[in-house]
């Protein structure tokens, strides 16, 4: 399996990810049209047609299947694979540097921008991340890759025996805000999060939400408006909606991890 490194390119997307290095995609295609070919299926949509009209369409799916199989990406972009004139990769070498996150101006930058259209955000998250968690051990933390993909939604499909469990493991983390990220799993409408908290983690305002959750690690004080109350590992937590339960959350100690239920 490649490394993080490996995986890493230069504009902060995670290769493993992308639909053209999805190999047994390409795989799977590729065996239909020659088992179409062999088949000589051309003629039987032809005959189907006169019965189907759907099968007049015949010739445009194949187009299609064709136009998928230029997609396929053997290599990751570490490797020289990707597009060879990527203006994000050329910008990147030029200056020197493996990639973006070693740029102190991708924040802004305007190249990056065409990325996010199909990526969204996560181009400019994965590379805090990598910058956060350092090239080599970050992908743990990386954003959803495609913008139409659920935040939440596992990399590779759940097996049918994981319908009841939930593997945090294959869940990617999401970092709303310094010094807080969190995995999510929704299910017939209600949520469950693994959140981690830091010391950079400041809330700006009260919050008003409720919580109902347990501390697995770390200690964390809350300020309801004034008065104030540590939750350890081991405690339960049970904080009602409303202003007059307006609260703010401190982390005491490195960090502190918590379940979420709603």
């Amino acid at each position: 399996m490649a490394s993080d490194r490996e995986q890493t390119a230069c504009c902060g997307l995670y290769c493993g990810d992308c639909i053209p290095a999805n190999q047994s995609l390409f795989d799977a295609a590729a065996t239909l049209r020659q088992q179409l070919h062999d088949w000589q299926f051309e003629k039987y949509a032809e005959h189907k047609s006169a019965h189907n009209g759907t099968f007049d369409a015949y010739p445009v799916f194949r187009e299609v299947l064709d136009a998928i199989l230029t997609l396929r990406c053997p290599k990751t972009c570490f490797h020289g694979g990707g597009n060879p004139t990527c203006a994000i990769r050329v910008c990147a070498h030029q200056k020197g540097l493996e990639g973006c996150w070693q740029c102190e101006g991708f924040e802004t930058c305007e190249t990056l921008k065409v990325m996010c259209a199909c990526h969204g955000d996560t181009v400019k998250h994965n590379l805090r991340m990598i910058r956060q968690h350092g090239v080599e051990n970050w992908s743990h933390a990386r954003g959803k890759h495609y913008v139409w993909q659920k935040a939440h939604q596992p990399h590779h499909p759940e097996p049918e025996a994981m319908r009841y469990k939930v593997d945090f493991e294959l869940i990617p983390w999401e970092s709303p805000a310094p010094g807080l990220r969190f995995k999510r799993c929704e299910r017939d409408g209600r949520s469950l999060r693994l959140a981690e908290f830091t010391k950079e983690f400041v809330e700006p305002d009260w919050c008003t939400k409720g919580h109902t959750g347990y501390v697995l690690e770390g200690e964390v004080e809350v300020d309801f408006h004034g008065r104030k109350v540590v939750f350890r590992a081991g405690d339960g937590l049970s904080i009602p909606p409303g202003s007059e339960h307006g609260h703010k959350a401190r982390v005491l100690t490195d960090s502190v991890t918590l379940v979420f239920v709603s």
